[in-house]
């Protein structure tokens, strides 16, 4: 394809001092965001900036070169959105949204379009979407992982007889799990060989998967989701699972019928799975072992948030609070635990609004998405002097 070429959007602005001065890299009347918080949207050399936008009038995705901040167009995409996990109002063509994974080390984007996988080399002087292979068809993908070595791409995708007419995201997690239980159906973790295409099936479970990370260190391990709510309310037991690369999958770790667990990460350097959650009215974060032992588990003392993702030193943690900042937490610390960067003022009624915090791969920044301006945007922050 030719690419559309736009000049650059950056613009800088500072919250009240001694707040630093934060970069807004996107601009305009239509929706800009970051990908979703279990990729990194900043490619490791810190060279590229990848979003998603609908600017064309279809989602379609794009790269900033933050040497000068120009935009440059990846994708194709002339058909709407794919349905999937979070945009259920999707149709059978298009983007989905929820699919896109940067391959940072290698300045490479995957994504799903029309159930067909797509790679793009950010660094081509043409963009060329090169494509990888068929998916099931009309199969619900969910949040896609690119293995570290670059070699395998996951897709964790669900039988379509599991959903019907559900508007949003929160319908979803109420009526997926349900019918896929009284129907028998499964969900798939998908491995697709990136140098050939060739697709296999890792495991098959019998519940609603959404989330899928392989181990940063290498070992060829994946923590994925149960997804979804029980009946009566409140979230499904045992949301964070285990998948050997032979294909044997259990649950990390017992989780309390009281207990809810959310948001799983991996830390960078792959030797903890970090989640947060909540018991009786008091939230906190933790960390265990692949093999389930609880390394630790905070008592956040108030702090409320969404979103907690690791920052490369593997110790701190990027959180969105629910009063609006976006801050750094570190649960090791006996003071001070907390560090706050800047105000993010967005919404979460909307999935494309969420802040979604992540380090960009140097641990020198946080890039982050807002409609403080009324637009969605994407955004970047320093972390403080000396952190």
């Amino acid at each position: 394809m030719t690419p559309q070429s736009l000049p650059s959007e950056r613009s800088t602005y500072r919250d009240p001092p001694p707040r630093p001065t934060l970069i807004q890299w996107t601009q305009g009347p239509h929706t800009n965001q970051h990908l979703y918080f279990t990729s990194p949207s900043v490619t490791a050399d810190d060279r590229w900036l990848v979003f998603i936008s609908d600017r064309d009038g279809n989602p379609n995705l794009y790269a900033i070169d933050r040497r000068d901040g120009a935009i440059r167009q990846l994708s194709a995409n002339a058909n709407g959105l794919l349905r999937s996990y979070v945009y259920s109002q999707g149709g059978l063509h298009g983007l989905s949204k929820a699919s896109p994974c940067l391959d940072p080390h290698r300045n490479r984007l995957f994504y799903i379009r029309d159930d067909t996988v797509f790679a793009v080399d950010l660094d081509a002087a043409e963009t060329s979407e090169r494509q990888l292979c068929e998916l099931p068809q009309g199969w619900y993908g969910g949040f896609t992982h690119i293995s570290p070595d670059g070699k395998c791409f996951c897709v964790p995708c669900t039988d379509p007889r599991a959903f019907a007419d559900e508007k949003t995201q929160w319908e979803q997690l109420k009526t997926v799990p349900q019918r896929m239980d009284r129907l028998g159906l499964v969900s798939r973790i998908l491995l697709v060989e990136v140098a050939t295409g060739n697709l296999r099936i890792a495991a098959e479970v019998p519940f609603w998967v959404t989330h899928v990370q392989f181990d940063p260190a290498g070992s060829g391990r994946i923590v994925f989701n149960r997804e979804g709510d029980r009946p009566g309310g409140g979230p499904m037991p045992d949301r964070i699972w285990c998948l050997e690369p032979t294909g044997a999958f259990r649950p990390l770790a017992d989780q309390p019928a009281e207990e809810w667990r959310s948001h799983e990460n991996w830390a960078p350097d792959g030797r903890s799975i970090v989640y947060h959650g909540g018991r009786d009215g008091k939230a906190f974060v933790a960390a265990r072992t692949w093999e389930g032992k609880l390394l630790h588990e905070t008592n956040l003392g108030g702090i409320e948030f969404w979103h907690a993702t690791g920052a490369p030193d593997g110790r701190r943690l990027v959180v969105d609070r629910r009063d609006g900042m976006i801050s750094v937490l570190d649960p090791a610390a006996s003071a001070n635990r907390v560090t706050d960067l800047c105000r993010h003022d967005t919404t979460y009624d909307d999935q494309d609004a969420h802040a979604h915090p992540i380090a960009t791969p140097s641990g020198r920044s946080v890039i982050f998405t807002s409609v403080r301006t009324g637009n969605c945007n994407v955004y970047e922050v320093p972390f403080p002097a000396g952190q």
